[in-house]
């Protein structure tokens, strides 16, 4: 029995897409917000680690997916996205700027506060949530640029091999700098940034990957994906717990499975169809994502009366009281979506 049903060109329906991206920016609340830290040390560690993380990536295969024209990406389109990604972002740093200020004086990075900042700004993300939208940029301008070079199969090497060497400066970077050679690419690579979490090693190979499921559109069996779904997921538990028992990880951001995991997550969204309009889940989904750490602070500042020196984590009672506060905030920010700048930068 196959497990394709046919390999037509008839699009997905992008409506539970939207729904799903509501469900992402839940996903990245817990891992900002870590709820079952003062419950649970396994609970804790595979809520902010596992399934979760799958949340950015899951916003960069929409995006390649969403941005191709059956595979490829036109002048226009990118520069229109770019555009957009780029206000986006500026808006974001100036909105957040106080914050991240404050983040670059408490510092206790020996490293001058002005190298911090400019590399944040400009490669790594200005602010926590931020690095995404900057990630993004990057990662278009080569994935975009590869294609020009080379046909699209040498395009997905390079953007795996990319991607390992991310894996290996992250989850496996105190396994890799065991191995001469790595070591000493780590070494050098790690004098010029923190984590490979960035525009270069984590986003060029879920961009490709968005843009190659919207060329070929495969279908598949639900239950089939469903099922492949379950194994991804119990192997991504494994591979975190087995990480925290060697002690490797620099960071959890990038892991073997997580890429297997987010994109057969995308595809199983994509063959879920619904017959209504999506379309306020996804405004909903980029107020949360943007607003979150925002409300966050405020809620620290009324349990610290005013201190907001060093993002601190309070547990499952400041995650629901953020979580509701920023929902409520977010259905106030919809009242005025009529406004160009609320739709713009908001929505």
């Amino acid at each position: 029995m196959s497990l394709i049903h046919n390999l037509s060109m008839r699009s997905y329906d992008t409506k539970f897409l939207n729904i799903m991206k509501l469900v992402m920016a839940f996903f990245v609340m817990i891992v900002h917000f870590s709820p079952f830290k003062t419950i649970n040390p396994i609970l804790h560690f595979i809520s902010i680690h596992g399934f979760t993380r799958i949340a950015v990536p899951f916003f960069i295969l929409s995006t390649g997916y969403l941005i191709s024209e059956n595979g490829k990406i036109s002048e226009t389109r990118l520069y229109k996205t770019l555009k957009r990604l780029a206000s986006l972002y500026i808006f974001w740093t100036l909105i957040y700027s106080p914050l991240i200020i404050a983040e670059v004086i408490y510092s206790t990075d020996s490293t001058s506060w002005w190298i911090n900042l400019t590399r944040n700004i400009f490669f790594e993300g200005s602010f926590i949530h931020l690095w995404y939208l900057i990630a993004t940029i990057i990662g278009l301008l080569i994935v975009t640029k590869l294609m020009t070079l080379m046909n699209t199969k040498f395009v997905v090497l390079v953007c795996s091999l990319l991607f390992i060497l991310g894996v290996l400066g992250d989850s496996y970077y105190g396994w890799s700098i065991t191995v001469p050679v790595l070591s000493s690419f780590k070494s050098v690579l790690f004098q010029f940034i923190r984590t490979t979490r960035n525009g270069v090693f984590f986003a060029p190979i879920y961009l490709v990957i968005g843009l190659i499921i919207k060329q070929y559109q495969p279908r598949f069996k639900k239950t089939t994906l469903s099922f492949v779904l379950i194994f991804f997921l119990i192997l991504s538990f494994v591979e975190v717990l087995l990480l925290r028992n060697a002690g490797w990880a620099k960071d959890y951001n990038m892991t073997f499975t997580s890429l297997p995991l987010a994109i057969i997550t995308f595809l199983l969204t994509l063959h879920i169809t619904v017959s209504f309009n999506t379309q306020k889940y996804k405004e909903i989904a980029t107020t949360l994502f943007y607003i979150h750490i925002g409300v966050y602070v405020f809620v620290q500042a009324i349990l610290t009366a005013g201190d907001i020196t060093q993002f601190r984590n309070y547990g499952l009672l400041a995650f629901i009281i953020t979580v509701i506060l920023s929902f409520l905030l977010t259905l106030l920010i919809h009242k005025f979506k009529k406004y160009k700048l609320i739709n713009h930068y908001f929505m």
